[in-house]
């Protein structure tokens, strides 16, 4: 049986299914180039060991470590060439009794690190001597610390001595270098490492500085031609004889257990383009199955003479199957190169952060995948239109009418009627479970409206239409009174157009939706938490003017406050302990430096506020007591401001004596945080003060925040030029079967450009539907969705927190992009119409009027 279809008539299928492709194939390469990269890093951990040991469950200030006498013993096995042994101990930073209750103010000790490898010095040198330290660039920011300063440490009792030791250890270091690290120093050891303040020492300095000398891993290298297996048994004898608790464990293991942990920083982009990669495949299947759903109704009658000369239904399914599959397998293939051309690209000129070019990894089997993904769709979305085909009556050929035609307009008006009792089911399932918070009943609820929103949507599109007609009369606005009644008299066709743009632009509005709402929700929570930009901690009497001054004259300033801080005892029915860092605020000093003062609102004297983390219930009666005497306080627990009492107060307790305090300060309107905080950093040099600020956790939730962004708006254009590419393929066909309309319309005086605008208008109409379709849906669903989760999270916290997190939660929806993105679907009706709309406007009157 000859092909109903040709790949020329199918560019448009092909074309979506080519982009489909080429998205997966992106992911999936980038999914594999950050697990090669993290095995990489993994593997150059380990020095090229074969076995490693590592000591208990490997934590800095874990005391059960390897003695050097067992690493002696290991490294004198006949399978054994040669023992790296490495160090790893948490020492504290040795600061004045007013900084020790602050944040980061231990450091891990690590062996000198090899240069030669992704570790670099970023100034100085490495140290070479007693007394000579290198820190990490972490450190150095965060301390304000460079080459040629002062460090002062202190060990504690267990790293000097063991359990047993009273006395501790303080050393004073100078700075050499300043190191950025990589995998092989310390980045990729268990228990996250990467989170601690690193500083690099000779072995001599670790036992000078009192930090451990005995080792917490051992990375133990094989002869030539030993048997790994028994070397590990070897090793694990020699080790658990001292260490039963040591691990001993082969180099692959060890490197598939720290590429796990270095892969999940990867895993929320790799998931999302996945995601993506899905929603783009989702939008070709619309656009394939809408290509081959109007070619097949162009060649009705074809199809009809190949039944009337013995064509059976399975032939002509056939037919249309094969072209689906060819089609498929063309438009994968192109894709699987243009995605791993793409790919290649811009990993290799550094566009995605984290992945360096040479850990590009091309998997045949991501190819193949991508290659049978999307065929397998392209086959799934072809299979309705082939029925369809299949079904024609041969008696078409003869009468030249679809006898099925008002059978099928019947059941499409079933369907959508169902369509419409999924959407409502849907939006009140979602709506359930973010009253409930419950991730998994909204998602089902959302999933169901997705479904429902698409098959009722040649129900919306008749509305649509209908209500624009309305609006548009005939006399003042002809063309979109008739664009809007040829849209309702084929609504199965303009809704398949419109659904290609309503699921680009719907997924495109739940990420912005979602992403702008959690960017609103964790500048609210930082605000509970942190309602200042600055803070300078260990202010004493003796240097709070100088300190107050040198914060004033900072660049960036625009205000500042100092906040006397106690230490006393509280008695709870009849327990007394320490309470330290009461913080004493007057609410009218503050508010010119908080953004908030929103739980201080119970604060006056002879009250405590408290959060949740104190365990003091609310109302409870305190009895305080400090230098000067004692006095009741009634509890208030109110969350982000710690320990709080008034002046008032504080005087009962302290009579007036001076005490530390700490210095608040805001950024000026239209400075960054982070710029103040640097500019104060460099002004309290030399002073035994310590910077805070919360511009570094904001900045970083940003950059990732603009990352995602960019990848979703790639996407979502990727995704609206498939829609592009169907809709203008539709537009074409659209204009061919209605060659006698617009011959009757040009016989009766309309002019070519009125043909134009009327085609156009067609195409901007459906896209203007589908875009307001899908940033409405695409909006409701990311504001619910983004609830939903922070409210689940926010029921896991502790008492006491969980109520400020929630409260925090808040809905943004971002206009702008939106508005960008309905104009961009809107811009996509308007260039899929424009090679139609001029064919149909250069059709002669008396060729359109001879068409049969």
């Amino acid at each position: 049986m000859p092909a109903l279809l040709d790949l020329r008539r199918t560019v448009a299928a092909t074309v979506a299914v080519a982009l489909s492709a080429a998205l997966i194939v992106f992911s999936l390469v980038v999914t594999d180039t950050y697990t090669t990269q993290a095995s990489a890093d993994a593997r150059t951990s380990i020095h090229g060991a074969d076995v490693v040991v590592t000591s208990e469950v490997a934590t800095p200030t874990s005391s059960n470590r390897i003695p050097t006498e067992v690493a002696e013993e290991v490294e004198a096995l006949d399978q054994v060439a040669s023992v790296r042994g490495e160090h790893w101990s948490l020492l504290d930073l040795d600061l004045p009794e007013q900084l020790r209750n602050g944040a980061n103010t231990d450091v891990m000790v690590l062996d000198l690190p090899d240069l030669d490898g992704p570790t670099s010095l970023t100034d100085g040198r490495l140290p070479q001597a007693t007394g000579e330290l290198a820190i990490d660039t972490t450190l150095a920011q965060s301390r304000g610390l460079r080459v040629g300063d002062t460090l002062n440490l202190v060990a504690s009792a267990e790293e000097e001595g063991g359990e047993g030791s009273e006395s501790s250890l303080s050393s004073s270091s100078t700075v050499v270098g300043i190191v950025s690290a990589g995998a092989d120093s310390g980045e990729m050891l268990e228990s996250g490492a990467s989170q601690h303040n690193k500083i690099y020492a000779t072995p001599e300095q670790l036992e000078a500085i009192g930090a451990s000398t005995d080792y917490s891993f051992l990375y133990v290298t094989a002869a030539p031609g030993a048997d790994t297996a028994a070397l590990q048994e070897e090793v694990a004898q020699v080790v658990h004889t001292s260490s039963a608790e040591a691990d001993v464990a082969s180099a692959e293991e060890v490197v598939v257990r720290r590429t796990a942990e270095s892969a999940a920083g990867g895993g929320i982009i790799t998931t999302l383009l996945n995601l993506l990669a899905l929603v783009c495949a989702m939008v070709a299947g619309i656009v394939i199955a809408t290509t081959f759903a109007t070619l097949v109704a162009r060649q009705t009658r074809q199809v009809g003479l190949l039944r009337c000369v013995g064509a059976t239904r399975r032939q002509v399914m056939g037919s249309v199957l094969r072209t689906g599959a060819l089609t498929g397998l063309v438009g994968s293939a192109a894709g699987a190169v243009l995605g791993i051309a793409g790919t290649a690209l811009l990993v290799r000129a550094g566009a995605m952060e984290q992945l360096d070019g040479a850990s590009l990894t091309i998997s045949p089997a991501a190819v193949l995948l991508a290659v049978i993904a999307t065929t397998v769709v392209t086959l799934v979305s072809v299979l309705r239109p082939a029925r369809r085909a299949a079904r024609v009556s041969p008696l078409i050929a003869v009468t030249g009418q679809d006898l099925n035609r008002e059978h099928a307009s019947r059941r499409r008006r079933r369907v959508a009627a169902f369509g419409a009792l999924l959407l409502l089911a849907g939006l009140v399932t979602t709506v359930t479970g973010m009253s409930i918070r419950s991730i998994s009943t909204a998602a089902a609820g959302g999933a169901v409206l997705v479904i429902g929103l698409l098959l009722a949507l040649p129900l919306l599109v008749t509305a649509g239409a209908a209500l624009i007609e309305r609006l548009c009369s005939a006399q003042r606005f002809p063309v979109l009174h008739l664009a809007a009644r040829n849209l309702g008299r084929n609504p199965g066709r303009s809704a398949a157009s419109a659904a290609t743009i309503l699921v680009g632009v719907g997924v495109g509005a739940v990420l912005f939706t979602g992403l702008f709402s959690f960017q609103s929700s964790f500048q609210n929570i930082l605000n509970d938490v942190s309602q200042k930009d600055i803070t300078v901690l260990g202010v004493t009497p003796e240097n709070e003017a100088t300190v107050t001054s040198a914060v004033a004259e900072a660049e960036g300033v625009e205000s500042l406050t100092t906040v006397p801080v106690i230490d006393v005892t509280q008695t709870v029915d009849g327990t007394t302990q320490d309470l330290s860092g009461i913080a004493v605020l007057d609410t009218e000093a503050i508010s010119p430096v908080v953004y908030s003062t929103a739980g201080l609102e119970d604060l006056e004297d002879g009250v405590l506020i408290v959060g949740g983390i104190y365990g003091i219930p609310d109302g409870t009666t305190v009895t305080l007591t400090g230098p000067a005497g004692s006095t009741e306080v009634t509890a208030r627990v109110r969350e982000g401001w710690g320990a709080v009492v008034t002046p008032g107060t504080a005087q009962q307790l302290t009579g007036g004596t001076g005490t530390n305090s700490m210095v608040w300060a805001r950024a000026t309107e239209g400075n960054t945080p982070g710029a103040a905080e640097a500019n104060i950093r460099e002004a309290l040099r030399g002073q035994e003060v310590m910077v805070d600020g919360r511009e570094d956790a904001f900045a970083t939730v940003t950059h990732n925040l603009n990352q995602i962004v960019l990848m979703v708006s790639v996407v979502l254009g990727l995704s609206l030029v498939i829609a592009l590419v169907g809709l203008a393929n539709t537009t074409r066909v659209s204009i061919l079967e209605r060659t006698r309309e617009i011959g009757v319309l040009r016989a009766m005086g309309t002019q070519r450009t009125e043909v134009r605008r009327l085609v156009v208008a067609e195409n901007v109409l459906t896209a203007g539907l589908g875009g307001l379709l899908g940033i409405a849906t695409g909006t409701l669903l990311g504001a619910v969705g983004m609830m939903t989760i922070i409210s689940a999270i926010t029921d896991d916290l502790p008492t006491g927190e969980n109520s400020q997190e929630a409260g925090s939660i808040a809905v943004s929806v971002p206009f702008l992009p939106l508005v960008i993105t309905l104009l961009v679907a809107l811009a996509v009706g308007v260039l899929a119409s424009m090679r139609p709309a001029g064919a149909a406007s250069r059709v002669p009157p008396v060729q359109a009027l001879a068409v049969d």
